[in-house]
């Protein structure tokens, strides 16, 4: 039969080992989703791609936003 402090000291064991293996674990998804994630989404495209969504004034009375969300809902683009 185990004593008390052996017991003790297989708890403080298996929790030490959780926490670093949560550490880890931790930061290996941290560095996946930095590894994922586009360096800067908002840079201007390279090659044949470009922006087809450009802001304007606002003050264009034909592109007021509800203007272009019935547009949206009309033609389903």
């Amino acid at each position: 039969m185990k004593g008390p402090m052996e017991r003790w000291w297989e708890r403080l064991q298996f929790t030490l080992l959780f926490l670093a293996l949560a550490v880890v674990v931790h930061g290996f998804f941290g560095w996946f989703h930095d590894w994922l994630e586009p360096k800067d989404p908002y840079r201007t495209p390279e090659g044949k791609a470009f922006k087809v969504f450009m802001t304007g004034e606002g003050n264009d009375p034909d592109a007021s936003p509800g203007d272009r969300l019935r547009l949206f809902y009309w033609m389903g683009e």
